[in-house]
Order: C-alpha cells, then sequence, then structure tokens
C-alpha cells in the first residue's frame, strides 16, 4: 500500500480556489483521507470527529487566527502542523515556530514543494513507522545502520542507494513509478532517470546473486520498480 494512502490531512484555508485546487492536487498525489475547512469553526468541528495526522494551516481566516488553533492542537496533541500562510515577516515565522509548528510555508508557494514538506514532517515526526529490519531473500536490510546485512557481513549503502531502498521499502511489493522515485528521492534538486538506473544497477550487485536477473528489486517494464519481499 502506498504509504500516502495511510495518512489524513485537514487544509484549513478560507480561500475557496486554494482549498479545492490544494484538496484535488492532495488526492492525486495518494492521499485518500483530505479534508478541507474555511474557518476555526470547521476546523476545531473536523479535528474532533475524524483522525487527522497532519494540519496545512491558514493564519488569516474570518473568525480568529490560525495561532489560536495551533495553540489549541498543541494543548493536547502532536498532530503534525505546516503553517502556509501570506505573512512573511519575522514575528509570524517566530511565533509559528514558538508554538511547535513544524514547518512555515509563505504564498505564493509551489504545490510540489509543499508536497515534498508534507512528506518530510510526517517523516520527521515519526507517523511513518517501518520495520528496522526487513528481510529480502538472502539479505537484510537494517535500516537504523544504513546498510544490507548477508552472509554475516555488513554491506554499507551510499546515501542514496538508501534513500532509494528506504523508499521502495515503504511501498514493499508494490510498484512505484520513476517519476515518484525521482520526486522522492532528490526533493532538492532534479532527478534523473539515468542516475536512477545506475543507482538501481549497483543497489542490485548488493542485494542479488545474479544481479542480471534480479529477483528482489524488479523492473516492471514501462511502469518502475518493485522491492520484492516474500510474505
Amino acid at each position: 500500500m502506498d504509504i500516502r494512502r495511510e495518512f489524513s490531512i485537514l487544509i484549513v484555508d478560507d480561500e475557496k480556489n486554494l482549498l479545492e485546487n490544494l484538496y484535488n492536487f492532495l488526492k492525486d498525489k495518494g492521499f485518500n483521507k483530505v479534508f478541507t475547512a474555511k474557518n476555526l469553526k470547521e476546523s476545531r468541528f473536523k479535528l474532533e470527529n475524524n483522525k487527522i495526522d497532519l494540519i496545512v494551516l491558514d493564519l488569516m481566516l474570518p473568525d480568529g487566527s490560525g495561532f489560536d488553533l495551533l495553540k489549541e492542537v498543541r494543548q493536547t496533541s502532536d498532530i503534525a502542523v505546516i503553517i502556509l500562510s501570506a505573512l512573511d515577516g519575522i514575528d509570524d515565522r517566530r511565533e509559528g515556530f514558538e508554538n511547535k509548528a513544524d514547518d512555515y510555508i509563505v504564498k505564493p508557494f509551489l504545490p510540489d514543494e509543499l508536497l515534498w514538506r508534507i512528506d518530510a514532517v510526517l517523516r520527521r515526526s515519526k507517523k511513518i513507522k517501518n520495520e528496522e529490519k526487513i528481510v529480502l531473500g538472502n539479505v537484510i536490510f537494517d535500516k537504523s545502520k544504513g546498510v544490507l546485512e548477508k552472509n554475516g557481513e555488513e554491506i554499507p549503502l551510499t546515501a542514496t542507494q538508501f534513500k532509494i531502498l528506504d523508499y521502495l521499502s515503504e511501498n514493499i511489493n508494490m510498484i512505484v513509478s520513476i517519476d515518484r522515485i525521482l520526486d522522492n528521492i532528490w526533493e532538492d534538486s532534479y532527478g534523473y532517470e539515468n542516475t536512477l538506473i545506475t543507482h538501481i544497477y549497483r543497489l542490485r550487485e548488493k542485494l542479488e546473486d545474479n544481479p542480471r536477473d534480479p529477483k528482489i528489486l524488479m523492473t516492471i517494464k514501462g511502469l518502475g520498480y518493485k522491492l520484492v519481499k516474500e510474505e
């Protein structure tokens, strides 16, 4: 199952078009549970009646400040909160982080940037829980050490190899498109398919008994890659 399907997001903003656009964007990117609210009253209702993992929060709302909601949430919960606001002053940012916002994005913004921040915040807040060790054939992927264990020996992974394997393991036994891998591994710059192919080949040299006939890190022609774990 795609990890994004497990998490629910509440978008709080009084701009109707922004709400609709973000709702559709996040749905398209794999988030099944996306809720919206136009003001504080609706936000409180949605929070009381749904399990929310992350809030995208505007500050200037018709019935009060988003800071008020942030303070209320922090009294009882560690729900991840990303502030999304046109307020770009240093005092606004400081108040956001002093009240334990996880991130602060200034409007106008790129939807893809928000998506990257959401993924990063969910990881940092440890809402994505995975096995520390994953058995892949006769190889063990030890996430805590960032190594592979094979025949009693530890095989080191480069930073990029670890990120690719970690992301594929979050979608174990599922096909992951090349575009999704590029978007998630190279968050701060553009990734290229040829570069990814090279990293996949190097990973297979460490994972597979025969890298030319892979059984663990599979290419699904025309679709992407799949990390295979026998149940």
